[in-house]
């Protein structure tokens, strides 16, 4: 439902290690796995030399490339799905990437599923927005983790996909739980994920809010193209009803605090900007904010900000 949106450095960086731990692994297989590994991917993503002499020059970029594929890429090669069943990169996820905190894809850099996520640094579940993704780290004991990683095309039936870095979603418990093996109709790492939701109940703008009680304020998404899809897979509109309150107290706000009555605020020095005025009633975050909040597109799409 929200974009992942990240820092252009920070993406890249975080890329770059995912891409770097699997080249890695791969590197101390024998010549035949490579081999065998090389011949499935190019089926998939065609390349202008053979294996042999792109091992020669140490060039790695048909396995990086491939892993890092983006979403439209994605989109492409999913549609051959019959070569998209060797199962390399699943063992990888089962055995190394998602087995635990202390079990490495690549031991010199220490790289596993906490340190993707610790890399993107994605604290909100992009599926729902409503759910918090946290490591726990405690000196002296086991690290936890409160997230998951669902794949957005399932490895069970997309394999090949397992370790694709577009393809590991950061997800809430609840998210990952209800959408289990199913495909959803967009990925959060697209652009315009956000356009094709907006979360209003639907009664007139301008209705009296003293006459609307909470259970009046029913949240509906009115999705359009791939968040149809999304939206009732994971039944967000259902899940959402327990917001009705938080609706009807912005949307309440929102009439008491129209933007002539903040900028008279403003003026007065109650609030040093609009910016900061909408942040504390409306708890919109400023774009220098870094902390994610829970329910930031409920609150713009009312706000319309």
């Amino acid at each position: 439902m929200i974009q992942i949106h990240i820092e252009p450095e920070r993406l890249e960086a975080a890329k770059k290690a995912h891409a770097n731990a699997i080249v890695n692994y791969i590197r101390l297989k024998d010549n035949m796995y490579q081999q065998q590994l090389y011949d499935n991917i190019v089926k998939v993503m065609p390349q202008c030399s053979d294996f042999e002499t792109l091992k020669q020059a140490d060039n790695w970029n048909w396995l990086s490339d491939f892993i890092l594929a983006d979403v439209e890429t994605l989109k492409k090669i999913v549609m051959n799905k019959n070569l998209l069943q060797f199962k390399e990169f699943k063992i990888i996820y089962s055995s190394k990437f998602c087995r635990g905190a202390t079990v490495y894809v690549d031991e010199n850099t220490k790289y596993n599923a906490y340190t993707l996520c610790e890399n993107l640094n994605i604290t909100v579940c992009p599926y729902c927005d409503e759910e918090y993704l946290d490591i726990l780290k405690r000196d002296g004991e086991k690290t936890l983790r409160t997230l998951e990683i669902d794949h957005f095309y399932p490895k069970s039936e997309y394999p090949a996909l397992a370790m694709s870095f577009f393809n590991l979603i950061p997800s809430g418990q609840n998210c990952n739980g209800i959408k289990k093996e199913e495909l959803l109709g967009m990925n959060p790492y697209e652009s315009d994920i956000e356009a094709c939701t907006h979360l209003y109940p639907d009664f007139p703008i301008g209705m009296n809010m003293e006459k609307i009680t909470n259970s009046d304020c029913i949240i509906k998404f009115h999705p359009k193209q791939g968040m149809i899809q999304n939206v009732n897979k994971l039944r967000l509109e259902e899940r959402y009803e327990r917001h009705k309150g938080i609706a009807r107290k912005y949307i309440t706000n929102l009439q008491i605090y129209s933007d002539e009555k903040i900028e008279e605020f403003v003026k007065m020095g109650v609030f040093a900007s609009k910016e900061t005025a909408y942040r504390d009633l409306f708890d919109i975050p400023l774009p220098e904010d870094t902390d994610q909040k829970l329910l930031t597109k409920l609150r713009r799409d009312i706000v319309g900000k």
